[in-house]
């Protein structure tokens, strides 16, 4: 006998004595049913209280996790403003005739302000004033960072400064950091308009990326797994041109797409996001992108501000078009003389391009002379900008990254856009 079975009978065998009065006629009692009834009654009612309590809770949580990602949506938005500003401050300052004549007398370009904020984080700025507006040390920021931010103390400090009429600027919930950088920095590879693998490999771009990746340190590697770097050049041109036709030996671009895993079609169009650089065969390899791709960009007038390129860079450019055939060790020897001097102070004899030849000349002094047209690939300003902003509140974080062009509008066109 299963145990409900024997735990029914035991509930609704009748209880008493037959011949009681109660019982005339048959009856029995059943009060066990009412019992089984009345515990059902309370299992149910526990398990929907559980439920909904449950469910309240739930949400709430969602809801609380919503506001948050809202509140961190808005100061990472802040953040990119913020910048936004920054920018438009240094492009006005530029165009300023007195303030550019006195930016020239210096040696630098008076539209360089944002290179004196690279980044900005709301949680250093709430350790300085926490501190007592003095200045923070490498322990006091290095404590920061291993207790995993700042203090419920030292946040409530950094909000408290304010008076009735104005609100402190850190009186906010969470934190937010940013940082720009120029995309003139890089290598544009935005649109090619040659249509013969020669033409091509005689644009500015196909020129920097052919020296980009001449280096003899990446021959083995490029060798070993079979790349040949003038094919890479030509896959770029292929992704946006209008027909089917590889530039590198013929044949269709189609061919190398689909015989992927999911297979897809070259754009031929125009490049949407640096991201798409990636979709391009060959440039998918994790090898070709730290060693090139890292140092391309979609956005820009097509030249490289030689102010603020990178070592890579430099070295293409030097390498690109050098007047003579260059040894490696002689570019080498050039770029890190080129590379240190422009980290130094004007004051102690640091380098600050204020035009295209002024570079031309510096380079043939340093053992680089550079033909000609190097002032065609080369400038000392930029226009295009990445803004990265990042705000967190609680245990959400939302990263903002903006691409925006101050060439022809002063408040700056924003190019791109995304939120994750």
């Amino acid at each position: 006998m299963s145990v409900v079975r024997w735990l029914w009978r035991e509930l609704t065998r009748p209880r008493g004595h037959r011949r009681h009065r109660f019982y005339r006629g048959g009856r029995t009692s059943r009060g066990g049913v009412a019992l089984i009834m009345a515990i059902s009654s309370v299992m149910l009612l526990t398990v929907l209280v559980t439920e909904i309590a449950y469910d309240a809770t739930q949400r709430m949580q969602m809801a609380s996790q919503h506001r948050d990602e809202a509140k961190a949506a808005a100061i990472a938005g802040t953040g990119v403003q913020l910048y936004r500003l920054i920018l438009m401050l240094s492009k006005q300052v530029g165009n300023n005739p007195m303030v550019a004549q006195y930016g020239a007398m210096l040696g630098i370009n008076a539209d360089s302000i944002w290179q004196m904020v690279p980044m900005f984080s709301t949680q250093l700025l709430r350790l300085v004033l926490s501190s007592g507006g003095g200045e923070v040390d490498d322990e006091e920021a290095a404590a920061m960072v291993a207790q995993g931010g700042l203090t419920d103390e030292q946040r409530e400090a950094s909000r408290e400064e304010g008076t009735a009429l104005r609100r402190n600027f850190l009186d906010f919930d969470g934190d937010f950091s940013a940082s720009v950088q120029d995309e003139n920095r890089r290598i544009y590879v935005g649109r090619f308009t040659a249509t013969s693998l020669g033409d091509l490999l005689q644009t500015p771009a196909g020129m920097q990326i052919m020296a980009l990746l001449s280096r003899e340190e990446y021959q083995p590697w490029l060798r070993e797994n079979n790349i040949i770097v003038e094919e890479l050049i030509g896959n770029l041109a292929d992704w946006t041109d209008a027909d089917d036709i590889k530039l590198y030996q013929g044949g269709r671009e189609s061919a190398d797409y689909e015989r992927l895993d999911p297979p897809y079609l070259p754009k031929n169009a125009p490049f949407d996001s640096y991201n798409e650089l990636r979709l391009v065969e060959g440039w998918h390899l994790d090898g070709v992108w730290e060693r090139a791709g890292r140092n391309l960009t979609i956005y820009g007038d097509g030249k490289v501000n030689v102010n603020t390129a990178h070592q890579p860079v430099i070295r293409a450019l030097l390498t690109a078009y050098f007047d003579g055939v260059p040894s490696e060790s002689m570019i080498d020897q050039a770029m890190t003389e080129f590379m240190r001097l422009r980290g130094l102070p004007m004051a102690e004899g640091g380098l600050h391009f204020t035009n295209a030849k002024h570079f031309q000349t510096t380079m043939a002094s340093l053992g680089a002379p550079l033909r000609d047209d190097v002032t065609e690939a080369v400038t000392t300003q930029s226009n295009v900008f990445r803004i990265t902003s990042a705000g967190e509140v609680g245990d959400a974080r939302v990263e903002v990254q903006a691409i925006m062009d101050f060439s022809e509008d002063p408040g700056g066109r924003i190019l791109f856009w995304r939120s994750r």
